[in-house]
């Protein structure tokens, strides 16, 4: 099993994680207000439809997991869709990114045959990675359809373009470690854990070949295309979603801008921010406003779009987190009626 962090190191992560925090809100309120004077809605029925978006945003963005996990595991949709809208609020709220955690342990524990705590990290690791890269990939699209320019945009676009190109070199690097991993024929496992066990350890060693064995589906069947056509599905639905909101606001931008408003954040939400996103989200969002509009519109528009945009992704993962605890619920009370539909799975070999 995981232990948990000791008091001294838990205290640290969340100290680290207010400063970096009270730095990025701090880059970002110097362009964007944290929260607007007056707020600006001049549409307020396309912000009611961005709204009414996050329930099927969500739904995408907990189901396409079936494509990653083990195509043998009895996976419920219960626990497949409880085990994500709970992960989502602990995600942001968790800080530097540890909430990440939580999905593969929720999975792991549930009891389902065959899906283990290295087979639920495969999954989660693979979906992670193949968000990374869409999001760079959406982010230079973005930049080439775009047609509103600010007058900063000259200044600020060669930084955001670096920052796009050394994340998508990180993703696809740990990508191709993935690849590799996976690829690795199981007959080769012995001789390199030789190599390996001496350096990582002989638990750690035995999880990352296990690890290895539950990518390999992913990477070598048609479940992977699977996962990125559903992922190309989640992110279209968050595209729309955010030029929605765009558009409430009165910033009258294309999708191309949204494209590129959606990567910038969602590339900045990786920086060490504070707990539900804060420093982060904003900074992102102000980096990206800056690129597209003026100062003036920055103040207003920009402001409410900023503060409502957040408000959006937290409040609909704080409610949608109440039914994935009864998902959750219902899926474990079934299982103890039951236990022969799912007999308990091979515990991974981390300690």
């Amino acid at each position: 099993m995981i232990e948990p962090a000791p008091p001294r190191r838990r205290a640290l992560l969340w100290a680290a994680s207010c400063v970096g925090a009270a730095v990025l809100l701090w880059l970002a309120s110097r362009k964007v207000p944290l929260w607007p004077d007056v707020l600006h809605l001049p549409r307020p029925e396309l912000f009611a439809l961005a709204a009414a978006l996050h329930l099927p945003y969500s739904l995408a963005r907990a189901v396409r997991l079936r494509w990653a996990l083990p195509p043998g595991a009895p996976v419920s949709r219960d626990l497949l869709v409880g085990s994500g809208l709970v992960s989502f609020l602990v995600i942001l709220l968790l800080p530097l990114r540890l909430g990440e955690l939580s999905r593969p342990l929720i999975l792991a524990r549930a009891g389902v045959a065959g899906l283990g705590l290295p087979e639920a990290i495969a999954a989660i690791a693979s979906e992670r990675l193949l968000d990374g890269l869409l999001v760079v990939g959406m982010l230079f699209l973005g930049l080439g359809l775009s047609t509103a320019f600010s007058p900063e945009f000259a200044a600020l676009v060669g930084s955001v373009e670096r920052f796009g190109l050394a994340s998508g070199v990180v993703f696809a690097g740990l990508m191709l470690g993935l690849g590799l991993l996976a690829f690795t024929p199981p007959r080769h496992h012995e001789r390199l854990g030789g190599l390996v066990r001496p350096v990582l350890g002989a638990r750690l060693g035995d999880f990352v070949f296990h690890l290895a064995a539950a990518l390999r589906p992913i990477f070598t069947s048609a479940r992977g295309l699977f996962l990125l056509g559903a992922s190309l599905v989640y992110w279209a639905i968050t595209l729309l979603q955010l030029w929605l909101v765009l558009l409430a606001c009165g910033l009258d931008l294309g999708a191309g801008e949204a494209a590129v408003i959606v990567a910038v954040v969602g590339l900045s939400i990786q920086l060490p921010g504070g707990p539900a996103q804060v420093g982060s989200f904003q900074f992102g969002a102000a980096l990206a406003l800056q690129l597209f509009i003026g100062p003036a519109d920055l103040r207003g528009p920009g402001a409410s779009f900023g503060a409502l945009m957040y408000l959006l992704g937290l409040l609909g993962a704080l409610v949608l987190a109440l039914p994935g605890l009864a998902l959750l619920g219902r899926d474990r009370r079934r299982r103890v009626i039951d236990p022969s539909s799912s007999p308990p799975s091979e515990p991974g070999p981390i300690a």
